[in-house]
């Protein structure tokens, strides 16, 4: 390791929500160890390209990344660690001291498109950093539509003294699709809701559980949990094996009237089947916070899906994911300047 350890803070500093507190972190950054040097340069790409670079045949985007200007070039060329939402494609060229990326988000796939692994760059993701907020969020969808919000508040607007009687959770069972840091965090609160909670899980096996998690299923047997459950919690990454999982096949293993929600990758869900279960009626609802093409097109059939709750990838609470955030990077920062194992490493060869 070289006398002098540049960090490279190559996230937009407004999205922190507050200068003064981007500055501060900062500042606890250099304060960790007197080798560190901390270089801020953003670089950040369009949501649209980054959602792209996430899946495969990432080469014909090339052209439409953004030209790096010379004071990101200056500061690549330095940077032995970066925290990071983007990376440009050839990066290892790019910059030749980089020796390990700390993402900003939990989702990858983007940064590794720019090379990564070919040129023996560590990746750590923020897997964690935003569990809770989208823990939140997911059951937030769950329980406005079966305490009917949505019908409670255009009686509302229309002045209208019209009971509507929603549905309680506790006593209704809950499939949990991957069982990461934020379905962790769903089973908590779902299993304080009363609710029975089950998992999917590679390695599970008979009568296996987990915390809050009253029983767990192997991913052979996904179809087998789907038909046991009211509510059905997506959050998984994306890799080959997810891609496309919940198809019409797995829609038709739900139980009639469930209630699908995807915090995850969009790519997770065939959509058009999920359109097609909506309007017929066999799922009674479903919320997705991702989608395919993200942004959505404006005539893109989910817009228009009955029953369907969408929201443009914002179901993380940025207050909270920031701070979270610097917390592993200084944590993980102490790690590698110590040569200790780094938390959240992805395996490259796995893609997670």
């Amino acid at each position: 390791m070289a006398d002098t350890v540049v960090v490279g803070v190559l996230y937009p500093p407004q999205w922190y929500g507050d200068l003064d507190g981007f500055g501060h972190e900062l500042e606890r950054i250099e304060q960790l160890d007197p080798r560190i040097e901390v270089v801020a340069e953003s670089y950040d790409e369009p949501h649209e390209l980054r959602s792209a670079r996430g899946k495969p045949g990432v080469g014909e985007l090339r052209d439409r990344a953004p030209a790096l200007t010379d004071t990101q070039r200056a500061a690549f060329a330095r940077v032995e660690v970066a925290l990071a939402i983007d990376l440009p494609f050839d990066v290892g060229a790019i910059a030749p001291e980089l020796r390990w990326v700390q993402a900003v988000g939990a989702g990858t796939g983007q940064l590794q498109s720019a090379g990564l692994a070919e040129a023996g760059i560590r990746l750590t993701s923020a897997a964690g950093a935003n569990a809770v907020g989208i823990a939140e969020f997911a059951l937030a969808r769950v329980l406005a539509h079966w305490k009917q919000f949505r019908e409670l508040d255009e009686a509302q607007r229309r002045h209208e003294w019209e009971p509507r009687f929603g549905r309680q959770l506790a006593g209704c069972t809950l499939g949990l699709l991957g069982l990461g840091a934020i379905n962790s965090a769903v089973a908590a609160r779902a299993h304080a809701f009363g609710m029975q909670v089950l998992a999917t899980r590679r390695s599970a096996t008979p009568g296996a559980t987990a915390p809050h998690v009253d029983e767990l299923f192997p991913t052979t047997e996904l179809h087998a949990m789907l038909g046991c459950c009211d509510v059905v919690i997506a959050a998984v990454p994306e890799t080959p094996e997810t891609r496309g999982l919940i198809d019409a096949e797995a829609i038709a293993a739900m139980k009639p009237g469930a209630f699908f929600c995807n915090v995850g990758r969009g790519s997770l869900v065939d959509e058009a089947a999920l359109i097609d279960a909506l309007e017929r009626g066999h799922l009674s609802a479903a919320a997705l916070d991702v989608a395919s093409i993200e942004p959505l097109p404006p005539d893109h059939p989910l817009w228009d899906t009955r029953n369907l709750y969408l929201s443009p990838h914002a179901a993380t609470s940025p207050s909270a994911l920031f701070v979270n955030l610097h917390e592993l990077f200084l944590d993980n920062l102490r790690r590698y300047l110590a040569g200790e194992p780094l938390a959240n490493e992805v395996e490259l060869t796995r893609g997670y």
